[in-house]
């Protein structure tokens, strides 16, 4: 029997309807999943040391991704990240927007780097063609306001 079987079994008999109502509650979220990854509040120098912890490992398989996942929620969850069960997927799918965007828009890295992990941490993720990922435009516009700001 799989993980899946077990999990499934456990809830058809054992789990409490408390229980099945807060698991529910995880795997689907209200407004969804990308706003349930929106509402973890990350800031800019935070999700740069998260992508400092994957960084090392090159994605080239599933195997890969799973490692920078895991590595993620780890570190969500030694910074109390909340809400806890969206932390780690949150930093994940933000290192991955960061990531497409600047190799799409920026690929010799011109920007600065303070402003783009800001902007990484406050722009709200959208779905793209390419999965989930920052709005273009409204990101490279957030980037140019945080570059000109005096701090």
């Amino acid at each position: 029997m799989s993980v899946i079987d077990n999990i499934k079994e456990w809830l058809a008999t054992d789990a409490s309807d408390e229980e099945r109502a807060r698991i529910e509650a995880q795997v689907n979220p209200p407004g969804g999943a990308i706003a349930a990854i929106n509402s973890v509040a990350i800031t800019g120098p935070q999700l740069r040391a998260a992508i400092e912890t994957i960084e090392h490992i090159h994605v080239r398989s599933e195997t890969d991704m799973l490692r920078q996942a895991h590595l993620l929620s780890a570190f969500a969850a030694e910074y109390r990240f909340k809400p806890e069960f969206y932390a780690g997927p949150a930093l994940h799918a933000r290192a991955m927007a960061l990531e497409r965007w600047g190799y799409r828009y920026d690929p010799n890295g011109r920007t600065d780097k303070d402003a783009f992990f800001e902007a990484g941490a406050r722009a709200p993720l959208v779905e793209t063609p390419e999965g989930v990922g920052f709005e273009p435009v409204a990101f490279g516009e957030l980037i140019t306001s945080l570059e000109e700001m005096p701090f």
